[in-house]
């Protein structure tokens, strides 16, 4: 399907994102598109580099993707990682068999020298991924999690070795405050004709791009062009394991950063940097509390993986591109007719 033109920046990372970003390169077009990424949950396992958002959006993008589980590569084997916890106990984070090859590669240019940047540029480009994948930034930050009793752990100890037990205290972004926002981030910004804060968990795969120098006030400059998708649907209940997990530590994350887990609690928390937040329509009471908040509040289909309409939040993200004749092809596009 050919594009609408444009330029367009996403910001996020994780599951819901890569939803996202499948959709709107199969309608605007991979090749108008800048993902900016959050890496603030990467981290070194077996030796490895493994960047778990870049990788969700290369192997969405691509068509790698393993759909049902949301992460990881179809037709995925785990020899591997079975022959590890045969030489060890403290095996808990999964790298399958083909996606070992991702991090092989991502470790060994590193170690090189070589920037994340071009990096991922690299693995995009191996992949077939014609849309411009950014890390949030090139240097080293991490979501540590403090517990209750006074632990800290790693965001995704907590989400997958822990599965959100423990009880958080707060949420702490290491590097964060010396971090710089990667090369081609702001200037994505600053020229994007439409700018997308991703359906992600708000506190582990958006704050910590927006805490980034430089990063909050672009967006501020350009609030107009900024629509939000919430993470959140209070009205429909979650049967997926998985997807329980992650609204779970949605929540957790969320109320140790004080914001309500509601679709106008996340809206608030990005009051000052989107005009429009697109929400869920089965949550009709969020309305008024999104406008309160300030930005526009926008109903919509969300749940992509539940077999919501693709046209209904396509509808909503492009509504406003600001490009004369894209009425005409939006609608093409939604109605499934070649445009």
């Amino acid at each position: 399907m050919g594009g609408i033109g444009g330029r367009i920046v996403g910001l996020g990372g994780g599951i819901g994102a890569s939803r996202l970003w499948r959709l709107l390169a199969q309608a605007a077009g991979p090749e108008n598109m800048t993902l900016v990424v959050n890496t603030a949950d990467d981290l070194w396992q077996f030796g490895l580099k493994i960047c778990p958002d870049i990788d969700t959006t290369l192997y969405a993008l691509s068509g790698r993707q393993d759909t049902q589980r949301g992460w990881g590569v179809h037709g995925e084997s785990f020899r591997c990682m079975t022959a590890l916890r045969d030489l060890s106990p403290d095996v808990w984070f999964n790298l399958g068999d083909l996606d070992l090859a991702t991090h092989l590669y991502r470790t060994g240019l590193i170690r090189d020298g070589v920037g994340l940047v071009a990096v991922t540029a690299r693995l995009a480009s191996a992949l077939g991924v014609t849309a411009r994948v950014l890390p949030m930034s090139e240097d080293e930050v991490a979501t540590l999690i403090e517990t209750a009793d006074g632990r800290l752990l790693h965001y995704e100890e907590y989400l997958i070795r822990d599965q959100c037990g423990p009880q958080l205290r707060r949420v702490h972004f290491e590097g964060l405050d010396q971090a710089s926002a990667a090369p081609g981030v702001l200037a994505a910004i600053e020229s994007a004709d439409l700018i997308v804060l991703a359906p992600s968990n708000p506190v582990a795969s958006i704050l910590p791009i927006l805490g980034l120098p430089g990063v909050r006030e672009a967006l501020r400059q350009r609030r107009e062009w900024v629509t939000a998708i919430a993470p959140i649907v209070s009205g429909v209940p979650i049967a997926d394991p998985g997807e329980h997990r992650r609204a779970a530590s949605r929540a957790a994350l969320l109320a140790a950063a004080g914001v309500p887990a509601t679709a106008a609690g996340v809206a608030h928390l990005y009051r000052d940097i989107c005009s429009r937040f697109i929400y869920d329509a089965s949550d009709s009471g969020e309305a008024d509390p999104i406008a309160a908040a300030g930005p526009e509040p926008v109903p919509a289909e969300l749940l992509l993986h539940c077999g919501a309409s693709p046209a209904s939040l396509l509808a909503a993200v492009l509504h406003a591109f600001p490009r004369p004749g894209h009425r005409h092809r939006l609608t093409a596009i939604c109605s499934g007719q070649p445009g």
